[in-house]
């Protein structure tokens, strides 16, 4: 016969924790990544790889040569990767920093980038774009939404 003293029930609770941090600044960063994704991928597509600084084209009115479409996208894909973080708020303001400098200098110089193919017009445009993002990143609050799910196992009696 077993003797009450070595009789234990276990009871097992199982806790899940599912954290999702979300920002009214990751939709700002992903319409700026793929606004820039398209401006680069449109010129990409029109004046091609074959010399980066060469051929000029224009879209959307802004000139680029191939070497500004690779930047634009891979800026583009950069803003995306902080819209699709849980932590991009970080990301967000130095990128928006960047785009802003960039845009300043490009709009104020735009002759010491000829092999960009730019404009004074695409520097405003960076210019805004980073003057958007920045706002955006400084002024919406980030929330952190937790899911708790609790599950409680019946009980095992071990001798």
């Amino acid at each position: 016969m077993t003797d009450p003293s070595q009789i234990h029930e276990v009871h097992e609770r199982r806790r899940t924790v599912g954290r999702r941090v979300i920002s009214p600044s990751q939709m700002v960063a992903g319409t700026i990544g793929l606004i820039l994704v398209v401006l680069g991928g449109v010129a990409l597509a029109r004046v091609g790889l074959d010399s980066l600084t060469g051929e000029t084209t224009s879209v959307l009115g802004f000139g680029h040569t191939a070497l500004m479409g690779i930047i634009d996208v891979v800026a583009g894909l950069f803003f995306l990767g902080a819209a699709a973080s849980s932590s991009g708020r970080g990301t967000m303001i130095g990128l928006s920093l960047v785009a802003v400098a960039f845009g300043a200098i490009v709009a104020i110089e735009p002759d010491a980038f000829d092999s960009l193919g730019t404009g004074s017009e695409l520097g405003l445009l960076y210019l805004i774009l980073g003057l958007v993002g920045l706002v955006a990143a400084l002024a919406f609050p980030t929330t952190v939404v937790d899911h708790v799910a609790t599950q409680q196992d019946s009980a095992a009696t071990i001798e």
